[in-house]
């Protein structure tokens, strides 16, 4: 029943990720009237959509995603000290460090919550990396089993794939909060990109950046999106023999990634495609913290297969 429990808490997670993206991106003008001409001169606008005189202007998908978020974010609150609570003492190890991370992340992202929307991206970042966090936390209790977990090839490349998705999570958040999302409307912008430290700080908000940083923004993010793609494949490789419907899921949500960061950048639709993105990417969370919580399981089986043979 927990692991029910933490699968539900999970799957709201998902779309407090999902809700919370849009309202972001929304209120940075993203996938204005007129994208992406539009979208520079509508940072002043949307800047300050939280207010109360711009509230009334607010479309009517953007205050039901308000609303969702709520509701989903008081919900995951109260499954999470269910399943802390009632779990506690049937949790192996691993379990028990899932759910303690799980309840800590939960109160982070309450109180992060009383000053977001902020300028600082440091503030949405850790939004961003703590929903990730709390999503693989949930995964882990709802696919452990009960074995020894010591590292195996498989888990080790699902973690490798969980740091990737996170640091592509801090350079996705960085292309948002520099305005940069339409930089780079062409599959390579290598010519006249710049990687500008500066511009990766999430510590430093009203920064100004010229064409060729924020190209070198994009830049950053596909190697590492190619990066994450590649450990993926890797991944799914392992797990096709034994496990063949979860290496078909983390294919599918492997290049659902990529083709939505790339529509994001390259298409007209850049509001729904980054909200999926980031739908995706804890949909990702959730898989590959799954993956590895039961990875040592997998090669007990595989173990146990072979001298039966």
């Amino acid at each position: 029943m927990i692991r029910v429990v933490a699968l539900l808490a999970c799957l709201l997670v998902v779309c407090i990720t999902a809700s919370s993206a849009f309202i972001r991106h929304w209120q940075n003008g993203v996938g204005c009237e007129g994208w992406p001409a539009c979208y520079r001169t509508a940072q002043s606008a949307t800047h300050g959509a939280a207010s109360a005189s711009a509230a009334a202007a607010t479309p009517a998908p953007v205050r039901i995603a308000r609303a969702l978020h709520r509701v989903s974010a008081t919900l995951v609150g109260v499954l999470v000290l269910l399943v802390a609570v009632f779990g506690w003492s049937t949790m192996g190890r691993g379990e028990r460090i899932a759910a303690a991370l799980a309840l800590l992340v939960t109160v982070l992202l309450a109180w992060l919550g009383r000053y977001t929307p902020h300028d600082l991206p440091l503030v949405t970042l850790a939004n961003l990396l703590g929903g990730l966090l709390l999503a693989a936390a949930l995964a882990w209790i709802a696919a452990a089993r009960r074995t020894d977990r010591r590292a195996s090839g498989v888990t080790r490349l699902a973690v490798a794939a969980l740091a990737l998705l996170g640091l592509l999570a801090w350079g996705g958040t960085m292309i948002g909060a520099r305005h940069a999302i339409d930089a780079c409307p062409t599959p390579l912008c290598l010519a006249g990109s710049r990687l500008d430290a500066a511009s990766f700080d999430p510590m430093q908000a009203a920064l100004a950046i010229d064409a060729a940083a924020a190209q070198g923004l994009h830049v950053a993010h596909r190697a590492a999106g190619l990066a994450l793609a590649l450990v993926l494949a890797l991944l799914a490789l392992r797990l096709r023999a034994a496990r063949p419907a979860t290496a078909a899921w983390l294919a599918l949500l492997g290049t659902a990634q990529l083709l939505l960061g790339a529509a994001t950048a390259l298409g007209s639709q850049a509001l729904l495609t980054a909200t999926l993105h980031n739908a995706i990417a804890a949909l990702l969370a959730v898989a590959l913290a799954g993956v590895a919580a039961s990875g040592q399981s997998l090669r007990s089986a595989r173990s146990s297969s072979a001298r039966s043979a």
